[in-house]
């Protein structure tokens, strides 16, 4: 029988191989999956890992999982309860009962990756994480330097969805970096990874530049807000090991976008390709339309996936891009007061413990990346998207490594399995619903939109 620390490593390797065939790879296998467009292949890769790894992990000797604090469980719990409730009462039962479910697999996908930190250890966890983030980073940022070289060779004008391909919309990955960046900073924290150092921080720099060209406001906000409480919270002593090798990556990358993005572009398109965005996007809309369409339905909200149906919304999107203002409005004022409270409270924990870090820590990488992720969901999808999903239950899980680890008996192993193979099922199943309209702004699937 396979040991308990090779199955963990079997389950991170297929993890780190679905990310790889649903961005980088999708053009290449979307035929195989039976789907047409990348979107889609990412959602389904994330539920069948889910699903496989549900059965694989049951199949052991032994299982163990990290149980979150009490607090985070009532929290979990009242999401769930009154997303129930507001889901009966909503104008879609169907597909609220839906999200939930995924919210449900979300969880489980948490308890996979802590069940791998209970048998490896965080140190080994974060290494692997590391290995990945600077892997798929270069592979990322290969594809994109040749795309633009391309577009140098055969005079074709860029735009800031076309350097990038295997995400449909360059917000998608724009929602990978905040996590992406802040995990190759583990090469400055751990003596393993430091040989690794100068390769990460160019990583960290193409991925600025990425930033910058896809003009990512929100994301370049993230980063920098949280770098700055990061660095305020942090002994005097530390600060400086944390914001120079920062500094010099942001300058990089910055002077790499001014050469490639901006100043190169004169010469051969005759003007430039970069242009500053000072609208919302629509997004200051969508939040006002929500304060105002709530006190209607203050209390039971209009269902978890509402915003995908709601009547009269200033935009097609099917969800608000604000990760609270999307609670308030689906699932109502007291959940919206909880998950804030919870938010608030977590990210103040882990700024106090900041003040006692002594030396190098991987926790200073692990706060800034969840202050980086939350930040960002207050103006993109990173609570809705498949693969931005998938990495914030991989944060939730190493974040919760001090807390009480349990073994699951078997009863409940077999438990666990039913249910998740019969979410899942559900969920694929949803695939091409005729309630779907052909409107693509993604929710669950492409088709994100529900027919009223």
């Amino acid at each position: 029988m396979i040991s308990a620390h090779s199955t963990s490593r079997i389950v991170l390797m297929l993890f780190f191989v679905i990310f790889f065939i649903g961005s980088i790879l999708s053009d290449y296998v979307i035929g195989i999956f039976g789907v047409s467009n990348s979107y889609d292949l990412k959602r389904i890769l994330v539920i069948a890992f889910v699903m496989a790894t549900t059965v694989f992990l049951s199949c052991g000797r032994s299982v163990q999982v990290v149980i979150p604090s009490r607090f985070t469980c009532v929290t979990l719990g009242t999401i769930l309860i009154f997303g129930m409730i507001s889901a009966l009462y909503g104008q879609h039962p169907f597909w609220s009962m839906l999200e939930l479910a995924n919210f449900l697999l979300l969880i489980c996908l948490f308890f996979i990756l802590s069940s791998c930190i209970a048998v490896m250890g965080r140190a080994e966890v974060l290494r692997y994480f590391f290995g990945f983030a600077l892997f798929f980073t270069l592979c990322i940022c290969a594809k994109f330097l040749l795309f633009l070289l391309f577009h140098f060779i055969d005079a074709n004008r860029p735009n800031i969805h076309s350097l990038l391909y295997g995400f449909m919309n360059v917000r998608f990955f724009n929602q990978l970096q905040v996590v992406l960046m802040p995990l190759l900073c583990l090469s400055f924290y751990m003596e393993e990874l430091k040989k690794f150092r100068y390769w990460a921080m160019l990583a960290f720099s193409f991925l600025w530049l990425i930033l910058l060209q896809s003009e990512a406001r929100g994301a370049v906000l993230a980063i920098m807000v949280s770098v700055s409480l990061v660095y305020y919270f942090l002994p005097i002593s530390a600060r400086k090991n944390f914001i120079r090798p920062l500094l010099t990556a942001i300058a990089l990358g910055t002077g790499l976008w001014l050469v490639l993005i901006v100043i190169l572009p004169l010469f051969i398109f005759d003007n430039d390709i970069w242009q500053l965005r000072v609208d919302s996007s629509g997004r200051i809309a969508m939040w006002l339309y929500i304060l105002q369409e709530i006190p209607q339905r203050i209390f039971m909200g209009y269902g978890p996936m509402g915003f995908a149906w709601a009547e009269g919304k200033p935009l097609l999107n099917a969800h608000p891009h604000n990760a609270l203002l999307q609670f308030l409005y689906e699932y109502g004022i007291g959940v919206f007061v909880v998950v804030t409270v919870w938010s608030v409270l977590k990210l103040t924990t882990l700024f106090g413990r900041l003040k006692q870090t002594q030396g190098v820590n991987p926790n200073t990488v692990i706060v800034f990346a969840l202050c980086s992720a939350w930040i960002y969901s207050l103006f993109d999808g990173m609570i809705v998207m498949p693969l931005s999903q998938a990495l914030l239950a991989v944060l939730l899980a190493i974040n919760c490594q001090n807390y009480k680890v349990i073994t699951v008996h078997t009863q409940w192993r077999i438990l666990a399995t039913l249910v998740v193979l019969l979410l899942g099922t559900v969920l694929i199943s949803s695939f091409d619903h005729p309630e779907l309209t052909q409107s693509m702004y993604p929710r669950f699937w492409l088709t994100g939109l529900v027919k009223n």
